[in-house]
């Protein structure tokens, strides 16, 4: 993407798509507008993400001229396709390898061994809830909070400080972490390694912890040690205590980088770890890993793929960029207000990913630029969801530590407007 590419100077890559169904290019291009409108209507209505992709797949069908039964054939062809059925697989060993930490306490352990390594109150603060981030929960830094608070206590930070604290630290993680929704979506659907999008995602994910640092935790009036006592224990032993239970993470991870295992049978060796690990009584840990089968999140994974399949079979969607990039506007451009209008109102990252991967992803005429763009629409929705007002995390930790969100956002006067500098930087001028 760096200097002068065949898309920044607004070459058209799809010119003679042809219109199959016969279908006028303003009738398609108006029934998606309504089912994107419809999207962020049903999303405010807290209606289920899986409920509303499917809602407006089906609205975008019909209203395009597709007819109900080839409406019906494309729900089914997207939900049921190779690519859908890995996606699923993953997504399906990550909720339970998510689960199994939790109800065997191993996430706690992981804590409690970083503590132990570490010592450091301002370190603590910040892993606590990136570790807790690596679980897709809704609204899960309320997970962290308790920690953050008296962790923040220690350190004598305002309660603004603590709920900036706990916010920034659980998503800083997200741009890095290949097991997320949005990331396995993102590589997914460009048809790249997650590792290529996660190399663009660096210099970001580095400066969000950096930035982080700086502004909310390196000034406190106190300097404090957790844990005075843990010199009394060998650094290898408290060093094998943190691999250990991490290691679910990072075996993965080994395991797809250095043999090419996938993703859903990567994660599996973590469910045994789990198990070896795990002191409490595992009479019931068959049926947890059912438990762990998170219905919701695969239904909603199998509806964004729905309204991927009807993007990727509507030709004038991209024959209207075309006519946007031929009258000389950057590409780039249009993913970036793209991803900031719709990340801010759905405040759903991967609803970012899965509306707009679909669109613009066709024009990138290498694996580089797929990569990057995906990269850009993946940091951007991020970026813009981090700060949305319907973001269950910002709701949920305000609410905790009794704060109001206009003081929250004064937090990151500093630190959100850096990152996006950033990025913009990055995408124009680097990449």
């Amino acid at each position: 993407m760096k200097g002068d590419t065949p898309l920044s100077r607004g070459h058209c890559l799809l010119r003679n798509v042809p219109d199959v169904r016969g279908v006028s290019d303003l009738g398609e291009t108006a029934a998606l507008a309504v089912g994107f409108i419809l999207i962020i209507l049903l999303l405010y209505r807290k209606v289920h993400i899986g409920t509303t992709m499917f809602t407006a797949s089906a609205v975008i069908g019909l209203l395009g001229g597709f007819g109900l039964r080839r409406t019906a054939g494309i729900i089914f062809t997207s939900v049921t396709s190779r690519s859908t059925i890995v996606l699923l697989a993953v997504v399906t060993m990550i909720c339970i390898l998510d689960h199994l930490l939790r109800t065997y306490k191993i996430l706690d352990r992981m804590v409690d061994s970083l503590e132990d390594l570490f010592g450091s109150s301002r370190v603590l603060i910040m892993l606590v809830p990136s570790l807790m981030g690596v679980l897709f929960i809704p609204g899960g830094a309320v997970m962290s909070a308790p920690v953050v608070g008296y962790l923040g206590d220690r350190l004598e930070f305002g309660n603004a400080r603590k709920s900036a604290i706990n916010i920034v630290f659980r998503h800083a993680l997200f741009l890095l972490f290949p097991f997320s929704t949005a990331m396995v979506l993102a590589s997914q659907l460009a048809e790249v390694s997650p590792y290529m999008i996660i190399r663009l995602n660096i210099p970001v994910a580095a400066a969000a912890l950096l930035a982080g640092y700086i502004l909310f935790v390196r000034k406190s009036p106190v300097r404090v040690a957790v844990n005075v006592e843990r010199s009394a224990k060998a650094l290898p032993l408290r060093v094998g205590r943190v691999l250990l239970y991490t290691s679910p993470f990072w075996l993965a991870i080994l395991l797809n980088l250095a043999f090419g295992t996938p993703f859903y049978l990567a994660l599996a060796p973590g469910v045994l770890i789990v198990y070896m690990t795990t002191g409490e009584d595992k009479g019931d840990f068959a049926r947890d890993i059912i438990k762990g089968i998170n219905i919701k999140m695969l239904y909603s994974v199998a509806g964004i793929m729905s309204l991927q399949g009807f993007i990727s079979n509507m030709p004038a969607v991209k024959q209207t960029i075309n006519s946007l990039v031929d009258t000389g506007m950057d590409i780039r451009v249009l993913i970036v207000l793209a991803a900031a209008f719709i990340g801010f109102l759905t405040a759903s990252n991967p609803a970012v990913v899965g509306m707009l991967c679909p669109i613009f992803l066709p024009f990138a005429h290498s694996l580089q630029e797929r990569a990057a763009f995906a990269s850009l629409i993946f940091i951007s929705g991020f970026l813009f969801y981090f700060i949305s007002p319907v973001h269950l995390c910002q709701v949920f930790t305000t609410e905790y530590f009794g704060v109001k969100s206009k003081e929250l956002y004064r937090e990151y006067r500093l630190y959100w407007p850096a990152l996006f500098i950033l990025t913009i930087t990055l995408f124009f001028v680097v990449y």
